[in-house]
């Protein structure tokens, strides 16, 4: 029996590892898309935290969603806290590619944000090989809320 256990564990980890993606790793299957990357933007770049670039002061939350003959971008903007330390993440649940922004903040109410309202963006950015209809959902991880945020969910889809 232990012998079982102990071959089934190794796969288990190995499945969990091929299943999701992360912002570092490229080219990985994510339901009917492969994700290759996150491109951050806004307030998220270090030098654009020193400027005082229109592109930055706070707008409207917004989503973009495009595809084109060999990608699909998933664009979110976000107004959030200055000086907010982020990271992202995304899998596969349940046939739902789950986008995840994660505010890295390990002490939120001491340490990370500074007095003001900035603009981040997060490029989730994806490739495709045919026709796809594609459920998401992009989730907000706040560490000073108890639950994710839902930012929007829906259904991404091409008819070729």
């Amino acid at each position: 029996m232990k012998r079982v256990v102990l071959m089934i564990i190794p796969a288990l980890i190995c499945g969990m590892m091929f299943t999701g993606c992360g912002s570092d790793k490229s080219e990985e299957t994510v339901g009917e898309l492969q994700y290759v990357k996150t491109e951050l933007g806004g307030c998220n770049l270090k030098s654009a935290l020193k400027s005082d670039s229109d592109d930055l002061e706070a707008k409207d939350d917004e989503l973009i969603i495009t595809v084109s003959a060999e990608a699909v971008h998933v664009f979110v903007g976000l107004n959030y806290i200055c000086c907010a330390p982020f990271e992202t993440n995304c899998e596969t649940i349940d046939d739902v590619i789950v986008m995840y922004i994660i505010d890295t903040c390990k002490n939120p109410y001491v340490e990370c944000y500074c007095k003001c309202m900035c603009y981040y963006t997060f490029d989730f950015v994806f490739t495709h090989q045919e026709k796809f209809n594609q459920k998401y959902k992009i989730l907000l991880l706040d560490p000073r809320e108890e639950k994710p945020i839902i930012i929007s969910e829906g259904t991404i889809t091409e008819n070729k």
